[in-house]
């Protein structure tokens, strides 16, 4: 156990069960209250920080950002989110008519659409490479990569930790097809940083994009983009302004007038996690969703057979049998709300297969066992047609 009293750094209310840390993460008290210091410090003279204050202070915390991950503080730029940073890339190149990108069938879907919108306005097309499921293998994904690739493949977006399933995938191996192949690798990390251990440059991408908002207690809407040095040129944001003639990462610092709060406070994230360790925090997680996931499954009598390998802080499990929620994303939707409206259980209906939804569950420091415990006597529980009729709403949910 990280601290018996964890809990009391978040904000949670106290009828809340919450298992879908990776969905937009969670930030302390204390890197929340460091965030309104900055914005008091902003207000106080609005026009004499953006003129003279923001610029090195943004590029001295893309510096420490740059310093926590090894690498080069000329290669990062701080964005708002994945999203923000795979726009980036991909308006940054140039697709022929009959050009390719790869993209695995559990690529997250927003970026699925963003994929495909901008190859379809140049004749491009994006070709998907299928992983196995529910029985994953590093060995069938690896082939399933190298199989997808062919001579017009101009780009491959990889997951390293897959959104939907959950899934670690082996990003060394896959990109590495890639590279052999010729074509250049563009790996979304957004589930990465807090999450499992990693190295960006020795992966041998071109381009890394990651968020800190999900798994390093960073306020939402904070991530950044690596790119290799020989992959910079052309990379601007999306909303194009006064630094885009700079040199990257420059063109990221000034978009227009942005709330800079969210990255400053990142020394305060750097804090929190130092002051339990990165490694620490990483292991106890792993070790506590392990935990969770054989209490769930011995209560459902259902098994996941993902390989630990493929497993970090947080996993999907199969519902048990006779749910009354279609395997459609309608039925997910509803089963999603219900545990929350009438339970005050927040877990992900992230996926559905061979006509079964399945649920993925998180473990951060905050989390107990009997978290899972609730989970599972919940979902036992709506098996039942008629049970939700005759209960009421949590009273977290009232509350909202």
């Amino acid at each position: 156990m990280i601290a018996p009293d964890i809990g009391k750094s978040f904000s949670f209310g106290d009828s809340t069960t919450y298992l879908n840390h990776g969905a937009f993460g969670v930030a302390p008290k204390e890197v929340l209250a460091d965030r309104m210091r900055w914005l008091r410090k902003i207000e106080r003279s609005p026009g004499a920080f953006v003129a003279y204050a923001f610029r090195p202070a943004w590029n001295q915390t893309a510096a420490r950002v740059a310093q926590r991950f090894c690498v080069r503080p000329d290669d990062l730029a701080l964005i708002e989110n994945v999203t923000d940073g795979i726009n980036a890339v991909l308006r940054s190149m140039t697709f022929q008519p009959g050009d390719e990108i790869v993209m695995t069938s559990v690529a997250y879907g927003s970026v699925r659409i963003m994929a495909e919108h901008i190859a379809r306005r140049q004749g491009a097309a994006v070709v998907e490479a299928r992983l196995g499921f529910s029985n994953p293998d590093p060995g069938q994904i690896i082939d399933a990569i190298r199989s997808a690739i062919t001579p017009r493949t101009r780009l491959a977006i990889l997951d390293h930790i897959t959104s939907s399933t959950a899934l670690v995938l082996p990003i060394a191996e896959m990109t590495k097809a890639c590279k052999e192949r010729g074509a250049a690798v563009l790996v979304d990390g957004a589930h990465v940083p807090g999450n499992i251990a990693f190295d960006i440059e020795s992966l041998g991408a071109d381009w890394y994009v990651a968020n800190l908002h999900k798994w390093y207690f960073a306020p939402r809407g904070c991530g950044f983009l690596w790119a290799a040095r020989d992959r910079q040129a052309g990379l601007v944001p999306a909303v194009l302004s006064w630094d885009i003639g700079r040199k990257f990462p420059h063109p990221f610092e000034w978009t227009g007038t942005r709330d800079a709060s969210t990255w400053l406070s990142l020394p305060a994230a750097f804090k929190f996690m130092d002051r339990f360790g990165e490694a620490d925090v990483r292991a106890h997680n792993h070790a506590l969703l392990r935990q969770g996931m054989a209490l769930i499954e011995d209560r459902w009598g259902v098994r996941a057979r993902t390989p630990d390998s493929m497993i970090g802080s947080m996993a999907l499990l199969p519902l048990p049998d006779g749910m009354p929620y279609s395997a459609e994303e309608a039925g997910r939707l509803k089963l999603q709300k219900d545990l929350w409206d009438h339970f005050g259980i927040e877990a992900s209906m992230s996926f559905a297969h061979e006509d079964r939804n399945w649920v993925r569950i998180s473990a951060q420091i905050y989390n107990k066992l009997r978290d899972y415990e609730a989970l599972a006597s919940a979902i036992l529980t709506m098996r039942s047609p008629d049970a939700l009729r005759h209960m009421p709403r949590s009273r977290r949910s009232e509350k909202q």
